[in-house]
């Protein structure tokens, strides 16, 4: 059995299009704010499984992977696809957009961007991170503010005052067990799997 280093590589020299992804890889999505608590979401970054994608094609002198966006209905899809068993044949494995991925102004640019990560899950890349689930850190833990409504008379929603970094993630039997985050002033906040 081939063994893995500690850049995702086995011993024959081709990466794993399933290796864990570092922290560097990733980014954090606020996705409701209360007054007790703020709910986050952690995603792969589109270049970091761009670049596992040209890593495999790379060492293992494949053609290039492909991806290409169709919608079917009113959803969009993407379509990514790796060389398979023959020479001129690709294998392609599609997924449609995920609904609560909001890391772009553009809502097309958001479409294209998740169903890219989803399709590319579907091959091993990134999947760990797209299966975490969402979590939440309290009142507590994280700055939270209120907003005013224009008049200043009331309170119309809360918004996530700190700047959370993702410091370190832990893996255990292929899932994301430990989560690390970094506040602006060094503060550490760690999520745990239960």
């Amino acid at each position: 059995m081939a063994e893995e280093n500690k850049h995702g590589l086995v011993e024959s020299g081709i990466p794993r299009l399933d290796r864990p992804l570092r922290a560097d890889e990733v980014v954090l999505q606020v996705l409701e704010v209360t007054k007790d608590w703020a709910k986050l979401k952690l995603w792969p970054k589109v270049d970091a499984v761009r670049n596992i994608l040209h890593e495999y094609e790379e060492a293992t002198d494949i053609s290039p992977y492909s991806s290409r966006h169709y919608a079917c209905g009113r959803s969009l899809y993407c379509s990514v696809g790796l060389c398979g068993v023959w020479e001129n044949d690709r294998v392609y494995r599609d997924a449609c957009a995920i609904g609560s991925y909001h890391l772009n102004a553009d809502p097309a640019q958001n479409e294209c961007d998740s169903s890219f990560l989803a399709a590319a899950a579907l091959w091993g890349v990134a999947a760990p991170v797209l299966r975490m689930p969402a979590f939440r850190f309290g009142a507590d833990k994280v700055q939270i503010n209120p907003v005013a409504t224009p008049d200043g008379q009331r309170i119309k929603g809360y918004v996530l005052a700190d700047i959370l970094t993702c410091t370190e993630l832990a893996y255990e039997y292929g899932k994301i067990s430990l989560a690390q985050f970094t506040k602006r002033n060094g503060d550490k906040l760690l999520w745990q799997k239960h």
